[in-house]
């Protein structure tokens, strides 16, 4: 591997990392050794990375910090396209209007021809089945669960019933036909989804709710049966508990 391209890569695994790893950590996921890994950290440190920590302890990448203008492999603009590209498709319009900023700033931090292959990648997403309909704005929910807020919803069952609801909401699932808000539900004492076009109003609570979000996802995923690394970006995303 080149130098150059390993020091990127090393910045890139200290990004991902929001707590202090090990040298030994660092330098299996390379393929180097210990030496060269100090090495490699120290030059980091000279060209201005703001690197905390020393051998035997662990480093940790300040926050704040920004990488250096990006390369990808195809793979990964591939990726990234096609991502971006069923979330413009298949989200609410703010959400697929995020989607598409993100992947503009993306390509201005790419050379020119790295933009102009990710235009033309051959990935696309097949339309919506239905089109987008919700009485509620989804930003508001998407912010209480960023804040782990309590929310107090009125909410339409498949009858047309209505009942109130005051849950604990921790993720948005979007499928072809529905998006569903996940949560735990004060009422039923359970785990409960519910359609957000079927939520006829959603009011954020100032309270918190008393528990951590990364723990209400890992027991709602375990009681469907589903594997927590299906949520998880990168190896330190499930978060304390």
């Amino acid at each position: 591997m080149a130098r150059a391209s390993r020091l990127f890569d090393l910045l890139h695994l200290l990004h991902r990392q929001s707590r202090v790893v090990s040298g030994r950590h660092l330098a299996e996921q390379l393929g180097i050794s210990l030496r060269t890994l100090y090495r490699d950290i120290a030059t980091l440190q000279a060209m201005g990375a703001d690197i905390e920590g020393e051998a035997g302890l662990g480093y940790r990448l300040k926050p704040g910090f920004l990488l250096p203008p990006m390369s990808f492999p195809v793979e990964e603009v591939e990726a990234l396209v096609l991502g971006a590209r069923w979330v413009a498709e298949r989200a609410d319009p703010a959400m697929g209007q995020a989607a598409r900023s993100a992947v503009a700033r993306i390509m201005r931090a790419m050379t020119p021809e790295q933009a102009e292959a990710m235009r033309g990648t051959h990935l696309f997403i097949a339309s919506r089945s239905e089109a987008y309909e919700a009485e509620v704005d989804p930003a508001p929910l998407r912010a209480a669960i960023r804040s782990e807020r309590r929310l107090s919803l009125i909410y339409r069952d498949a009858e047309g019933a209505a009942s109130e609801r005051i849950i604990w909401p921790f993720a948005i699932a979007l499928f072809d036909r529905a998006d569903v808000l996940l949560g735990w539900c004060e009422l039923r004492g359970d785990y409960r989804t519910f359609r957000i076009d079927r939520i006829v109003t959603a009011r954020p609570l100032p309270d918190r709710y008393p528990r951590r979000r990364a723990v209400l996802l890992r027991e709602w995923s375990e009681a469907q049966g589903i594997p927590q690394e299906r949520f998880l970006l990168t190896e330190t995303d499930a978060g304390p508990d």
